[in-house]
């Protein structure tokens, strides 16, 4: 081999291609670059300088990371503090609102009812009379005075038949013009028990409700004990002179107020509870049954 040769083959060629990196050489140069291109970014951000008496969370203080984060809230209209106390406020007022209205809803009730039981207070329900033709209050005054031995005569405003058109024995409401008479009609109803008759007074539907439920408890203390006392005295079922009523909302309880079932345990000595809490359960159909006297 020549000289020449030798150093052709030995000396170094500028026009060469550069020599191929490794796989951890282009990783590192990958993080070089990206932190240079960090660093100039970080260059066009403002960030609040800390005090000296900030403390640091990372690379920012704590007072720069509460006005990062009262920024954020203000840009994302989210609520603060003082918006909750002001929705918790408006919440109360809305709650007192509700329960002055339902106290307000409660006492119109109670008047509305009372001005019913006011205009219904000289009616009177009759049942089983076979209606064969003529005037209805003729029929009710030979009804009083056959049936119900009532000789006295009798003012009736008006008479007129409930309920389906067509049958023969209909319920009729009979308006009298004088309270008397409904009680004297109402003290002879007794003569009624074990026909088809009856006569009640005309109660409104939330009334017959609650006589219905102190007519079942009647006649299961009868049932129990049918030497027990028990009869109505206007809206209230008397237990050996404890008058007992029944609430919409509370159920069976005294005229005072009190738990009916343990003062009927005290006056009566009977336990009618599971008997009550069935009767609390709504009926599948049928009709209040009806009172012939009170």
């Amino acid at each position: 081999m020549s000289q020449k040769s030798l150093q052709e083959f030995f000396s170094l060629r500028t026009d060469s291609p550069k020599r191929r990196r490794s796989p951890g050489e282009d990783k590192e140069q990958s993080k070089k670059l990206m932190l240079s291109n960090m660093g100039d970014t970080a260059g066009n951000i403002s960030v609040p300088q800390p005090s000296m008496n900030d403390s640091s969370v990372g690379q920012i203080s704590v007072s720069q990371l509460m006005t990062m984060m009262s920024d954020l809230i203000d840009r994302k209209g989210l609520a603060k503090k003082e918006d909750l106390t002001i929705i918790n406020a408006e919440i109360e007022n809305l709650k007192k609102e509700n329960k002055d209205l339902h106290q307000k809803i409660d006492m119109l009730n109670k008047r509305l009812n009372g001005f019913d039981r006011t205009s219904r207070k000289n009616n009177l329900i009759f049942g089983g009379i076979e209606y064969t033709g003529g005037n209805w209050i003729t029929i009710i005054e030979d009804f009083v005075k056959q049936v119900l031995c009532i000789e006295q005569g009798i003012l009736i405003g008006r008479a007129f038949p409930l309920g389906k058109e067509g049958l023969r024995k209909r319920l009729i409401l009979v308006e009298f013009l004088r309270g008397e008479e409904v009680n004297l009609i109402m003290s002879k109803v007794g003569v009624l028990r074990g026909t088809n008759f009856f006569v009640h007074r005309d109660y409104s539907m939330e009334e017959r409700l609650k006589r219905s439920k102190l007519s079942s408890i009647k006649r299961e203390i009868m049932k129990c004990n049918d030497r027990v006392n028990a009869s109505f005295r206007r809206d209230a079922l008397l237990v050996n002179e404890v008058p007992f009523v029944w609430d919409l909302q509370k159920g069976f309880m005294t005229a005072k107020g009190e738990d009916g079932i343990q003062a009927l345990r005290g006056c009566a000595n009977l336990d009618l509870s599971d008997f009550m809490a069935n009767l609390i359960l709504p009926r599948n159909g049928g009709s209040p049954p009806r009172e012939q006297s009170e």
